[in-house]
């Protein structure tokens, strides 16, 4: 490729509420944009660091980490990056020890940081904390677009109300593109009559090219989670690895990524 590179583009996946798939899918989502030939930066925003875990990606102790972005402690995000099992996919791990002191919340120092490694990725995928504090703001403030994950039960369409007051009350930096959305619905099962119910509320607020492909029940999830890798890894004919190909279907007929592996 010739000219100047592309800048990444970055899916922050968010909600207010925890329990609601988050972390499940910013891996699986990640792995699934490599699969799809996205060279791909899987950032951690997440103090439990479960997001690095899903590729068994953890940070030393003294190493930098995706939170030192956050601190004015990280010069280069290169000296933070992991590199994964999976082709495609890398890791800025998180710290364990982040404490939402003395960071600051304006995003233009992460999207300073991304720009420098458009180089080497096409897309960067920001899992995000449940508490709206600096770390989710300044993921939605760096976001082109923002992937909620969400279950079909009225406490977590209330942590989507949460989601949206903070997206749009201009707490998300300077970034006009956070405000491009998808509701993922999860741990679907459609014979529950509240799940349908849930599910054409949702669809009659946002309509339909707002709610992206459901992720339906599978304990596989679980268990590729366990075993420090992406569902499509551990089982690829299992219903949780079909279902997040099909998302990333979506994502990418709704948000066309540019970019793709390309030799060094």
């Amino acid at each position: 490729m010739t000219g100047a590179a592309m800048p990444i583009h970055v899916i922050a996946v968010a909600n207010c509420k925890g329990g609601t798939g988050k972390t499940t899918t910013a891996v699986n989502v990640a792995a699934e944009l490599a699969r799809s030939g996205l060279r791909v930066l899987l950032v951690d925003f997440d103090p439990q660091g479960h997001a690095g875990l899903g590729f068994g990606i953890r940070a030393e102790k003294g190493a930098p980490t995706a939170h030192d972005l956050l601190r004015g402690g990280l010069a280069d995000p290169s000296d933070a990056i992991c590199l994964t099992a999976v082709e495609g996919v890398d890791v800025l791990p998180s710290d364990r020890t982040f404490r939402n002191l003395s960071a600051d919340d304006d995003p233009s120092a992460f999207l300073e940081a991304l720009h420098g490694l458009r180089n080497r990725y096409d897309v960067a995928v920001v899992d995000t904390p449940p508490a709206a504090e600096t770390p989710m703001r300044v993921a939605l403030g760096a976001a082109n677009t923002v992937l909620i994950p969400t279950q079909l039960n009225h406490l977590a369409h209330d942590g989507l109300q949460q989601l949206f007051r903070l997206l749009f009350a201009g707490a998300v930096g300077p970034n006009p593109g956070a405000a491009t959305f998808a509701i993922v619905p999860v741990q679907v099962d459609m014979r529950l009559r509240l799940q349908q119910q849930i599910l054409a509320e949702l669809l009659f607020e946002f309509g339909h090219n707002r709610i992206f492909r459901g992720i339906r029940t599978d304990v596989a999830l679980a268990e590729a989670f366990g075993s420090r890798c992406p569902v499509r890894h551990y089982r690829p004919q299992t219903r949780g690895a079909v279902d997040y190909t099909l998302l990333v279907q979506d994502i990418l007929h709704f948000w066309p990524i540019a970019g793709g592996r390309r030799e060094a």
